[in-house]
């Protein structure tokens, strides 16, 4: 009842100051697209770029009360947003399963993309999200501008310039389960150069009834230089150390334990122009993520009181590349490049060796715009990439765009990509290693490989066929983006059995009795659209819907790997007095995620009320945020019925100063 009374009492209000409102002028309503970088490494208008991109600006960022990063991709049409843990976020677009391997994750173009197992961690990114100024989501098929895994869509969490925020900032967070953050940023410079430096403290409690706490020490660092001859540097850096709760009281071998989280990430970026029609850019990074623990063994059989697991993991990335833009004259753009890569892992417990594995990669890429004349745009593109495990394929694109009025455009598309496989699925030979109270490894009366990669895989294909529709009425405040797309996946990678025998569970439970392979398993065939409306109905009144349907015909048995419906209401309005409210609420149906059981439909309310302050010159406000006013939600590993998202409530500051 009282869920049910803060949210009649919400929008009572909002129905109030809508009918209060004032006549409005059509400049009120204008409404303009952004520019994006991430569709085809080319600055584009939204009209332009050869994707479907929703754009999460700074305005909405702070509009959704988030404070986890994953959450706000609850913003964007076909995004699947999940919880394995309280830590352990599940990020996907029609591809939903623990580590997300399918699609490209980028932080100011430099990819974080786990080597290891695919993915990213997303609770252990040195990232906050008042330093984020907008995120670009490619929402379908990017490999002919990002390679190999931008397999169903591309991230990009672009930072905000240190000139953005010049001053200091407070920012502190409490809430339930235990949530308490603090962030402290400065900002400033001089004329040639300015600088942005973030220090952080999170603490979470995680999910109900679980061990699966969060602590987090965070540093990140930008600095953007100009140069001589219009030359620019920018340079960055984050750090993250923190523990994490981890096992699971219901499990038959793994007590519960903590995992140390190490991460850090250096980038440079530099850019150059040779002439008016030329500029060239480099960029080198590298990310580095290290965890360890040490696992307490409860059940192996003969095995003495106080035995324990080691699981320590590094992935390391380097990247380099170099890129080249030219306008060639009036109406062809093109964008050229090279790319070279070193991929590091290491971990006896996955491996079975101490030794790191080394995976190294190249490659080239290209795109070309070309303004046939003012109703008619070609786009262009193609990357090929060596990756040593595989070999060298290449993923092109081709898009045609029809735009018969200046904010209406009609496009169609096809293009083809590849996702590698991870050095998991090339060269796992994971064992059950058990160490007595004094370190000595013990011999074990069962087999203790679970999996044994030979390396016999190919990647995963999709060829995608696409239109897209982005509609703008500039004097109603309103847009419409229409994705309608065909996909069909080859080649998909799954772990089974490696004979043919039909015992009971071979490979199956806490001790198999035979190690699992990874090979090509058969294909699937996606086709669905996605719809996300935007209207401006006040000066203080927005509506934001987003729907995605998602029909799969599959070869392997996960056929419902993704939810066939996704959909979510954002309603956001200015009160009197500088206050903003917002009300959010999301649908996702049933489906069964790769390697999970069946997770039921669930419905989610989520509300902020945030009141703007001015003291003695400073600004501020004070928000107060619910997360899911509805009933509690079975979230993302069904094999534990007590992993839960219940409501929960928390409370900001921030003051700008």
């Amino acid at each position: 009842m009282v869920k049910r009374g803060v949210c009649l009492a919400l929008t009572s209000l909002l129905v109030a100051q809508a009918q209060a409102a004032h006549e409005l002028s059509e400049t009120d309503f204008l409404v303009e697209l952004p520019t994006v970088l991430t569709a085809s490494r080319l600055a584009q208008p939204l009209m332009d770029a050869p994707n479907s991109i929703s754009v999460i600006d700074r305005k909405l960022i702070e509009a959704s009360g988030y404070h986890n990063l994953s959450d706000l991709f609850r913003l964007v049409p076909g995004m699947y947003v999940g919880q394995e843990k309280g830590w352990f976020h599940n990020v996907s677009h029609t591809f939903a399963d623990s580590y997300s391997r399918r699609m490209q994750v980028l932080v100011d173009g430099r990819s974080v993309y786990l080597p290891s197992f695919g993915g990213v961690r997303w609770d252990a990114l040195p990232i906050a999200i008042d330093d984020i100024d907008r995120i670009e989501v490619v929402r379908g098929p990017n490999a002919a501008t990002f390679g190999a895994n931008a397999f169903t869509g591309v991230i990009n969490i672009l930072t905000r310039h240190p000139d953005d925020v010049a001053g200091r900032m407070l920012h502190v967070v409490t809430g339930d389960h235990g949530h308490a953050e603090g962030w402290f940023r400065w900002a400033g410079g001089a004329e040639a150069s300015s600088h942005r430096l973030t220090l952080g403290r999170r603490e979470d409690g995680g999910l109900m009834n679980q061990f699966d706490d969060e602590r987090s020490n965070i540093l990140s660092y930008r600095g953007d230089f100009s140069l001589a001859g219009q030359q620019a540097l920018s340079l960055q850096l984050g750090l993250l150390d923190g523990t994490r709760g981890a096992g699971s009281a219901i499990s038959q071998l793994e007590g519960l334990h903590n995992q140390e989280v190490d991460s850090y990430s250096l980038q440079a970026d530099y850019k150059r122009p040779l002439s008016s029609a030329q500029t060239f850019q480099i960029k080198a990074s590298l990310d580095h993520l290290q965890t360890r623990e040490i696992i307490p063994a409860v059940s192996p059989p003969a095995v003495p009181v106080g035995s324990y697991l080691e699981l320590n993991l590094l992935s390391r990335r380097w990247h380099g590349e170099f890129q080249l833009d030219t306008e060639h004259l009036d109406g062809l753009r093109s964008s050229l490049g090279v790319y070279s890569r070193r991929d590091e892992v290491q971990s006896l417990y996955f491996w079975n060796t101490s030794d790191k594995l080394i995976a190294n990669s190249w490659g080239v890429f290209g795109h070309l715009e070309w303004r046939l004349d003012p109703h008619w745009l070609l786009n262009a593109g193609a990357f090929f990439e060596d990756y040593e495990p595989v070999g060298g394929r290449w993923s092109p694109r081709a898009t045609v765009h029809w735009q018969p009025l200046p904010h209406h455009s009609l496009r169609f598309g096809i293009s083809r990509a590849y996702r590698n496989p991870v050095q998991f699925e090339t060269d796992a030979d994971w064992r059950l290693k058990v160490y007595s109270p004094t370190g000595v490894a013990l011999p074990l009366p069962v087999l203790s490989s679970y999996i044994l990669a030979s390396g016999n895989v190919k990647p995963e294909e999709l060829v995608s066929h696409e239109i897209g529709y982005l509609g703008l009425w500039p004097e109603l405040g309103a847009s419409i983006d229409l994705r309608l797309f065909r996909e069909r996946i080859t080649d998909f990678i799954r772990a089974e059995c490696t004979d043919q025998v039909t015992v009971p569970s071979p490979c199956s439970g806490v001790f198999p009795t035979k190690p699992r392979d990874f090979y090509n398993a058969g294909g699937a065939t996606q086709q669905g659209f996605e719809v996300q409306i935007k209207w401006q109905a006040t000066s203080n009144t927005q509506f934001l819907a987003n729907y995605a349907y998602l029909h799969i015909d599959s070869e392997f048995e996960e056929k419902r790997y993704s939810p066939p419906h996704i959909s979510g209401l954002h309603l956001m309005h200015r009160l009197p007095g500088e206050i903003d409210m917002t009300l959010s609420h999301y649908w996702v149906s049933s489906f069964r995620p790769i390697g999970q059981g069946v997770l039921p439909a669930y419905q989610r309310l989520d509300a902020r009320l945030a009141k703007h302050f001015r003291l003695d010159g400073l600004r501020g406000q004070v928000a107060l945020t619910w997360q899911n006013l509805t009933d509690a939600y079975l979230e993302f590993a069904d094999a534990n019925p007590d992993n839960l998202f219940d409501s929960r409530a928390y409370v900001h500051f921030q003051l700008d100063f």
